[in-house]
This record gives C-alpha cells, structure tokens and sequence, in this order.
C-alpha cells in the first residue's frame, strides 16, 4: 500500500504542477489579451472583450478545481486513467485528468461487480491538502467488496456548514440519475440521507457541462425549500466548475417579492389547492363590465358620445380567445374608441367611414378623462399583486370571486389584512394572476417583452455565427450576446432570467419538491414548457398540507415524461439514529421510508432539562467535539428560546447566516435538505403535533451525521 500511496502523490503532484502550468498559461494570456491596442473597429473590441471574458471565466474555474483536484483512477482494456474536478492534458496534448463530467469517466462511477465495463480495478484516491492520505481499490472481479466505504467514509469527516461535493464517492445507480436524458421529468424518491440533493446538483453540472450550448441559451433554475438551504448549498456548484445558475426559493418564484413567511396549516392547505385557479380565474373575470345596453358617455367639454349594446358586444369580439386580460383590454378599448370615433365623426357631419377621420377622433377621445374613466370601469387594469391582495382582503371581491369553488369556512381563513406582507402560499396566487393578466404597464411591458425577445433571438443568432468563425473555441453564444450588448447594461442569461416571470429556463432542478402545493407546481410548469427537470424529495417526510402523497399526482400540471428512481441507501444517519427516527415517525401516526443505514454509530441520548438549561446542555455536549452542530426547536417555541441561547454565548447563530456559526438555531422546516454532526432535537412531542403525520419530528430526528441527542422539558 505505501508503494501504491507514493505512486499515486507522484502523480497527483504531476496534475497541481499541469494545473499551476494551465493556470500560468492563462493568466498571460490574460494579461497580453488585455494589453493589445484596441484597433478602433467594434469588430475587434467586441471579440477582444468575449476573449477576456472566457479567460477570466476558465481561470475561475482551474483555481476552484484545486481542492481534491485528482480523487480516482481507472485501469481497464483502454490502460490506466486517473479522474478529477478539470480535464487536464500534458505537454504532448494527451490526457492526464479526466473531467469527472467527460463520457470517458462514466465507467468510473457506472462499472459494477456485475456489469465491470472492462474495467479491472477502480481506485479512490483520498486527499488532504494536496497530500494523498490513503487510497481505496475495489477489484471488480472479487464481489466480496462493497461500493458504499468510501461513501461512509465521507460522513466521519466533520461538517463545514456548507455542502460537500460527492465526485469522489458516486455510486452506480446515483450516477444513472446524475447522465440520465435532457429533456424528461427525472424524479428522484429517497429517505433522509440518500444523497438525493448532491445528485441532483451534480446532475445540473453534467448538464450544464454535457448540453452547454443548449442551457447557455435558456438557463438553469434550482428551487430549495429556504434561504438557510440555498446558503448551505451555494459552493457545490461553482466547486463543480459551474456558476451561471438561479438559485430562488418557492417564495422568491415571482421576481420583485421575497416571502418568507408560511401560513397557518389550515391557511396554506387552502391557498395550495387546486380550486384557488379558478378563485383568481374569477376574480379576474369580474375586472370586466361590459354593459349590455346603450351606454352614453358625457365629455369634458360637455358634449355626449353613446356607444350602442350591439357595438359594445361586438368590441367584446374583438378579443381572442387565448388574449390575456389586458392584451383582450387592448383589443377591446380599440375597437370601443373606433365606434366612438365614428359617432363623434356623424356629429361633426364628417365621413365615418374614413379611417383618417376617425383616427384623428380617437387622438381627442383618448385625451379626455371622462372617456378614459368610463371605459377603464368596463375593462379594469391591475397588477397582479393588487388583484390578489384585494381579493384575500376584501370580503365581498372574495366571497364573489369564491362562493361555488371555497365554503364560507374556507374564506373566513384565507381573508387577511391588507397590510400584512405576502406569504410563500400567496407566490403561486400572484403568479396566477400574471398568467392570466398579462404585462398591463404598456411601455414597460413592451420594452421587457423586447428585451427578453431580442436577447433570444440574439442567443440563437449568436450560436450560429459561431459556428462559422474560430471564436466558438473560447465563447458561448450567450458569452457573445453579452458582450454585443454595449449600449446599455450587460447581464447574463441567468441574471436575465431572474428578473422575468415568463423566462422558460432549459432546465429546472427542485430540491425537497414534496413540500410544493399543487398551486407551486402551476408556477414551475410555466417556466419548464420544455418538460425538462429534476425532481428530489420524499413523500414520507412531506409537512406542507398541500404537498405530495405521490409524485403522479404532484406532477400533473407539468405533464411530461416521469422516469422515477428511488434511493434507500442512507449514507448519513446511522443505524441507531435510523432506528429512533422510524420509531418516533410511527408514533406519530407516519410511515417510515424504506431505509438501509451502511454506518454504525453512537446511541442516542435522551435529556430531560428545564427550559433555562438547555444553553449549557448543549454547550457542554459538544466539548471536544468537532464539526457543526444545530438545535432544532418548534415553531411555537424558538421566539422564547432563541433568544435565550443567543445570550448564553456567541457560538450560536439564527437566521439566513446560521449556518456560519457553530451551533446553528432552527425549525424543523428550515433544516430541510441540511445536515450536521450533532443534532439537539428539543421537545419532540411538540415537534410530532407540529405538523400531520409527524413529518417535521421526522425531519428534525435525520439531521445528524453522528450524534443526536433528544431534549424534553421537565
């Protein structure tokens, strides 16, 4: 074995040193490509800048590889090849590192004791620093070694607040999830610990690396279930050699509103329900009243304008079926003006008939107030937010918009002040709304329309001029568009996509997707018209109270092609703390996920305290200790302790940034997706009542890597 470790630190010494070379090389290139003397032409500076944007870009890229750059080897019918973060050549041009992401690493991650695919032996090579610790062989001819140590072995390491990468450690069937097709729903069932999350950011960085030019165009969305999530999560990627992604929560899928909040159980089962479609559909129904008579209009100067039923019905026609609201408001209000414009031309003894005359009587009938009032009443404008904050807080536009559809029960509970700030459940209602109100600000709509329509159609015409030039090398077509877009501020596609609501992004990947009402789903299907996501989750450990009981039924609004794996191989809690977890789940009326724990670990520790204890229990239960570790409290209880704990000492930390402290305050909900050395669970019987089936106690229990402790009051 040492002859093996010597062989190996030679030659991960010999990829830093190409590494150092490659990083070398790039700098100068950097730095010549900056000193050239601009030649005056557009042409010139236009490839000057994407070429300093490219490099800048690939630099990034080689210095976030540093960390574990080599991690594994193959040796097989084609020789011997190591596997890492970057594909790397040598000095003759021949492969010395694989990008983990290239076909030819697949086998690396695929090849069985069953299925070898011609290769004889895989090795994990283990770093520290740049300093090769140990290295694990797997000899795929002898079936008595297991694929899942050096996946175990990960978890010893103590947390980082932040989500490691799992390149080194992929097993076979998380690979198939990570390579499977493009354009498909691939949906991913597991128990807490199965890696869903790391395979499903893996997955978006062989995408974005095997379909760039493609996603470069359209964008990657990933959804986390909370802002502590989307913190813990956001160095996978870019470690990963990938940056260009949008990272929102459920409440932040409308752009211009950030929703932290969530409702009342009761509220939130209601606002995700399906029947709240056809609520908003309603309430924007009734923005339109059109009279069914003869309407007489009285102008500013006096003088009167009457626009017939017959005319009034036949401005309704004007409007297509599939108009949204404000576009059919468009349609509507031109054709009510030119019947108007005709009458004003009959009293001015002028020929209706001619379209110049009842042009310029359109001009002077836009002018007046009286006209513009009383046409707005038939066809009323209004933004998406405002319709939905006036129909949840105005009794009679809810009760009009919502009796046949919602009981009167039903209502009372969804009536909120119209003061009190959005919730995550009301996104998906002002999305609706959107959906069916159309952009009503017409210069701002139509400038955002333009932007987003020339930005694709620019993408598209970028993509083919590279094909045609030798810059396709070293740009994307969306490298390119941003640097032609020098007359006004330049974004990215991802930053673009961002900022509008109708962007259909190339792929989306949801993380903790169970916990999306079928309201949410509404909202994703609109951005994923491709029918092209990752879906993660469980449906044992849903909490929303209109979230998932089956991945079929979440997904009908998506409508796409469903290809579902399921992983039961935790790779993060231990038999013990599985154990425990399961009992308290049944015991709260849930049923546990199939799960089969590959660690042994400590047993768990039970507690009995009073409140004012519980600062010095934990801190004095993780001396010597290494790694994070969290206190996950109720809801109905984290306001009184909180602040308890932030007073006892400073390794405590709460909020968005948590995660950056020793020992991160937080529910049970915000913990989703997280995990942590050492776990307090305080109060689970309360944590069992929070929710229906005890999902959150059962979240809260499959937190910790090696240590739970559960803490009851005395």
């Amino acid at each position: 074995m040492d002859q093996s470790l010597a062989l190996e630190q030679a030659y991960v010494d010999h990829c830093y040193a190409l590494l150092s070379s490659y990083v070398s090389h790039l700098d100068d290139r950097i730095t010549t490509t900056s000193n050239q003397l601009s030649t005056g032409t557009g042409q010139d500076e236009l490839e000057r800048e994407a070429m300093m944007d490219n490099l800048i870009a690939q630099i990034r890229q080689a210095r976030a590889s540093d960390t574990r750059l080599c991690f594994g080897r193959i040796d097989g019918d084609s020789g011997s090849h190591h596997i890492g973060r970057i594909g790397l050549r040598d000095s003759e041009g021949e492969p010395a590192l694989i990008d983990w992401r290239a076909p030819n690493a697949a086998p690396f991650y695929q090849a069985t004791f069953a299925n070898p695919l011609g290769i004889a032996l895989r090795r994990r090579i283990v770093l520290r620093g740049r300093t090769v610790t140990h290295v694990e062989d797997e000899i795929l001819s002898d079936p008595t070694l297991t694929e899942s140590r050096a996946a175990a072995a990960s978890l010893d390491a103590p947390r980082e607040g932040r989500m490691g990468d799992i390149i080194a450690t992929i097993a076979a069937d998380q690979d198939a999830i990570i390579r499977s097709p493009l354009n498909q729903l691939t949906v991913v069932q597991g128990g807490p610990g199965t890696g869903k999350t790391v395979v499903a950011l893996h997955r978006a960085a062989w995408l974005l690396y095997t379909f760039r030019d493609k996603l470069a165009r359209d964008g990657v969305l990933i959804v986390g279930p909370s802002p502590t999530f989307l913190h813990y999560i956001d160095q996978v990627l870019p470690s990963l050699g990938e940056t260009d992604v949008v990272l929102l929560t459920p409440g932040q899928l409308y752009p211009g509103i950030d929703a932290r909040k969530h409702d009342l159980d009761e509220v939130s089962a209601i606002k995700g329900d399906l029947r709240m479609a056809q609520v908003i559909a309603n309430a924007v129904k009734q923005r339109r009243r059109i009279p069914r008579e003869d309407f007489t209009i009285t102008m500013e100067d006096r003088s009167q304008v009457k626009i017939t039923a017959r005319q009034l019905a036949d401005a309704e026609r004007a409007v297509g079926s599939h108009q949204s609201f404000h576009a059919g408001r468009d349609s509507f209000l031109n054709r009510a003006l030119d019947h108007l414009a005709s009458y004003r031309a009959k009293q001015h003894g002028e020929d209706s008939s001619d379209s110049e005359v009842r042009r310029d009587h359109v001009s002077e009938l836009v002018e007046d107030k009286n006209i513009r009032r009383e046409l707005n009443l038939m066809w009323m404008p209004i933004t998406p937010e405002d319709l939905v904050r006036r129909l949840l807080s105005t009794p009679a536009a809810l009760k009009a918009a919502a009796d046949g559809v919602l009981s009167k029960q039903e209502q009372l509970l969804i009536f909120k002040d119209r003061e009190t700030s959005w919730m995550i459940d009301d996104i998906p209602l002002i999305d609706e709304a959107a959906e069916l109100l159309g952009p009503w600000d017409p210069d701002a709509a139509r400038a955002n329309a333009r932007e987003s329509a020339e930005m694709r159609h620019e993408l598209q015409h970028a993509a083919q001029a590279l094909d045609n030039t030798e810059m396709g090398g070293w740009i994307d077509a969306a490298g390119l568009v941003g640097r032609m877009a020098s007359s006004h501020e330049r974004r990215s596609v991802a930053e673009l996509a961002s900022v509008d609501r109708t962007w259909v992004y190339g792929h989306i990947v949801v993380d903790e997707a169970q916990e999306l009402s079928r309201m949410a789903w509404r909202v994703l299907s609109r951005r994923a018209t491709r029918k092209s996501m990752t879906i993660v989750g469980d449906v044992q450990q849903t909490s929303h109270p209109a979230g998932a009981r089956d991945w079929e039924e979440a997904l009908g609004d998506v409508r796409g092609n469903l290809d579902l794996h399921v992983l039961t191989v935790t790779y993060r809690i231990t038999s013990q703390i599985a154990d425990v977890a399961t009992e308290l789940l049944t015991a709260a009326g849930g049923d546990a996920p199939e799960l089969h724990p590959v660690r042994e670990g400590a047993p768990v520790e039970y507690h009995t305290v009073a409140q004012h204890e519980l600062a010095e229990l934990v801190i004095s239960g993780i001396k010597d200790l290494a790694g994070r570790t969290a206190v996950i409290i109720p809801d109905d209880q984290i306001d009184e302790l909180a602040p308890q704990l932030l007073a006892a000492s400073d390794a405590f930390g709460i909020g968005d940034t948590a995660l950056d402290a020793p020992i991160a305050i937080l529910t049970a909900r915000d913990t989703k997706g997280l995990e942590f050395d050492v776990v307090f669970v305080v109060d689970p019987d309360a944590l069992g009542l929070q929710t229906k089936r005890g999902a959150d106690l059962y979240v809260a229990a499959t937190r910790a890597t090696q240590i739970m402790h559960l803490v009851n009051w005395r």
